[in-house]
């Protein structure tokens, strides 16, 4: 029976699974507690010996699935650990306020809109340079300017290792720091001042800084010659610089599932590259003498590889736009090789160049949701061409008017427009929930009202500004690029503005995306009868996504600077607005809408003086000693059976009570607390766990 399913199935098919081992060995290499051995990265050399041998290919067709499973998976898990070992990142191993001196590589801007530099080459007074972080990144004063990039500059600043997941199993911001090499973080306490440059740079920094004032200089323009929310838009999708979008356009883009807009990545990748395609084979073509003479088609990708190659530089090389320039490179060196451009193929081979140079793009949303769209387009579009091919051989062709044809077209632009949005949103959905928490039920209807604006107004208006710039006449391209991004900015806030526009859902385990990734992944790639299994694992995602998720009854921020405890209201906070990001992230992973200042009216929380306290479901109590000034006399008396106290600041109570305190409590980490029958259950989002990225002990800001 199984062979008979397998029967269809072509062997070089095997090689689509790859990318999808390798993650799996990539994904066990982050989620282990502790640092393995390297020893185990020889995982990959046997059934790569196998492989090559040929036994495998002569013994069947399950052997040879099997063999390149454990290869790609020990591949996988080699690759993530000797990027890892090789990275070798210094962290900040305390908190420190003194003078800072560095290089600005990178200008962006905060939450509350103060300028964000990222500096190299970093002195920090009074810390030895073995110690000093490669990299920093910096808030800078209220209406401070933002340097350019190049400048070195010395400000007074506060600085400190990132922190680690705000609670167990949450975002890892500590790791990523430690992927975007960035030893330290903090906020400036003064005015930056210019310096003179120590070092002379290579010809590589040379480059990488003219680049980015480069990027600076063209955002700058946009913004003068499209003031608003329009040129805010323009410098996000021609440069990359997303610091000036208005908080309420974010929102409501994100509301109306229409953020991907901003981010450069495949979709502006791909209508870049197609536009300068198609536009240069269209006007080679219409000349006879080199049409003749010459391979137009190989041409035009070749000038369109050019093309997706400045675009990344003027970017700024991010890595969505990494990510989305390699899809699009292998596309178009499969023309220049007489090789179908788009095909599943040509995306695993993406995938495997992406995780074999920055494993860690596996656990990050924009490689998830990129990937996840493009193969269920790829997949759903090669179904509906062999449908269309089949059609075409057993119906006899007519000759159609020219009103007929151009109906046609536009029946098939918009049914192909209607299709893309329904594949694209049902494959990146779930992928939005499990990440950020949040869906957008009214997102195909935005995209198929924004996108069309974005490809025939936007991007191709884009295009000739930057071809008429160097002549100075981009102007009225760039007037009609604003009117098509204010277009986008209307549809978005109108869509945000329906009811429902935003549902929240609570944080699922990971095995629910792994389950949905797998599942629709295994439909894609087999031909055979047995794909069909693959429903399973889509079915076992959504019945788990409209369960109520379980969230644990009180958390406890690091440091103790928030105490969070759910109750029949949600989850009640002891701030109002302080440790605002981790406020919105426990709310977030809730799936509550509502602000931290509704979360402090809740009840749940005790606040006696300076210290907190919420109860468990069985009756046991917490209490967090975190800041100087409450009353240590009155600790004992509380110290009583059935509590427990986190002292973060001043000395421990004694009595009957259980107490966690000093270093125990600083390395844990974020702390989540549960009842467990009679007792507590007290879950350190550090565990005892001894990873690079952790070895210095997270330091409070």
């Amino acid at each position: 029976m199984m062979v008979d399913w397998l029967a269809p199935e072509d062997r070089r098919r095997t090689l689509l699974w790859f990318p999808v081992f390798m993650g799996i060995g990539i994904a066990v290499y982050f989620e282990l507690d502790r640092e393995p051995s390297i020893l185990w990265c020889g995982l990959f050399v046997f059934p790569l010996a196998f492989i090559l041998s040929g036994n495998q290919s002569r013994r069947g067709f399950a052997l040879h699935l099997l063999s390149w499973c454990c290869f790609g998976i020990g591949l996988g898990f080699a690759t993530a650990y000797l990027h890892t070992h090789l990275w070798s990142l210094r962290m900040l191993d305390r908190t420190v306020t003194e003078t800072v001196e560095g290089r600005v590589v990178e200008v962006s801007r905060s939450a509350s809109g103060a300028a964000r530099a990222v500096l190299d080459r970093v002195y920090i007074h009074g810390v030895e340079p073995s110690r000093t972080p490669g990299a920093v990144r910096v808030s800078l004063t209220q209406g401070d300017v933002a340097p350019d990039p190049g400048t070195r500059i010395r400000l007074y600043a506060r600085l400190a290792a990132p922190e680690g997941p705000v609670e167990p199993g949450g975002y890892d911001f500590r790791r990523q720091a430690y992927f975007q090499g960035l030893g330290g973080i903090g906020y400036a306490l003064g005015v930056a001042i210019p310096v003179t440059g120590r070092g002379v740079d290579s010809l590589y920094d040379r480059l990488a800084i003219g680049i980015a004032r480069l990027r600076a200089h063209v955002s700058q323009y946009l913004r003068r010659v499209l003031p608003g929310n329009e040129g805010a838009f323009a410098a996000a999708i021609v440069v990359g610089d997303r610091s000036h979008i208005d908080e309420s356009d974010s929102e409501a883009l994100r509301a109306a599932n229409l953020s991907h807009l901003l981010a450069i990545s495949g979709l502006h990748m791909g209508m870049l590259t197609g536009l300068v395609f198609f536009s240069i084979r269209l006007v080679l073509s219409s000349i006879e003498w080199v049409a003749l003479r010459y391979p137009i088609k190989k041409i035009a990708a070749l000038c369109a590889l050019l093309a997706a190659a400045g675009y990344l530089a003027l970017s700024g090389a991010t890595v969505a736009t990494q990510r989305a320039f390699i899809m699009v490179a292998v596309a178009l060196i499969a023309v220049l090789f007489d090789r179908r451009a788009i095909t599943l193929r040509a995306i695993a081979v993406a995938a495997t160049i992406v995780l074999l140079l920055r494993p860690i793009s596996l656990l990050e949303p924009g490689f998830q949701m990129s990937f996840a769209a493009t193969t269920v387009l790829v997949a759903g579009y090669g179904v509906v061409r062999d449908e269309a091919a089949a059609r075409r051989t057993d119906t006899p062709q007519t000759k159609r008017s020219f009103q007929r044809r151009i109906g046609r077209q536009i029946a098939i632009y918009v049914g192909g427009l209607i299709f893309t949005s329904i594949l694209a949103g049902l494959a990146t959905a779930p992928f939005a929930a499990y990440n950020f928490n949040r869906t957008a039920p009214y997102g195909l209807f935005a995209n198929l009202a924004a996108v069309p604006a974005m490809g025939l107004i936007v991007a191709p208006s884009a295009m000739m500004a930057g071809i008429a710039a160097p002549f100075g006449v981009a102007g009225p391209f760039l007037k009609v690029m604003g009117t098509g991004i204010g277009a986008i900015l209307d549809i978005a806030h109108e869509v945000a503005s329906w009811p429902g526009a935003v549902r929240a859902t609570a944080a699922l385990p990971v095995w629910t995306i792994a389950a949905f990734s797998l599942g629709v992944l295994w439909l894609c790639i087999w031909q055979g009868r047995w794909r069909f299994f693959g429903l399973i694992g889509p079915a076992l995602a959504v019945v788990v996504w409209s369960m109520p998720g379980h969230r644990p009854e009180v958390l406890a921020a690091p440091g103790g600077r928030l105490l969070g405890s759910m109750g029949p209201e949600g989850r009640s906070l002891d701030h109002s607005k302080s440790a605002n990001f981790i406020a919105k992230s426990w709310l977030r992973r809730d799936g509550d809408l509502g602000t931290q200042a509704d979360a402090f009216e809740r009840v749940g929380i005790s606040r006696v003086g300076k210290h907190a306290s919420a109860q468990l479901a069985n009756g046991w109590r917490v209490v967090v000693v975190a800041r100087k000034g409450g009353d240590p006399e009155t600790l004992p008396e509380q110290c009583l059976a059935r509590t427990l106290f986190l002292v973060f600041t001043g000395p421990a109570p004694t009595g009957d009570c259980e107490v966690l305190s000093g270093k125990e409590l600083s390395n844990m980490g974020a702390l989540a607390i549960e009842s467990d029958g009679d007792g507590i259950r007290v879950t350190a989002a550090r565990g005892s766990s001894e990873r690079p990225w952790l070895k210095q002990p997270p330091i409070d800001q």
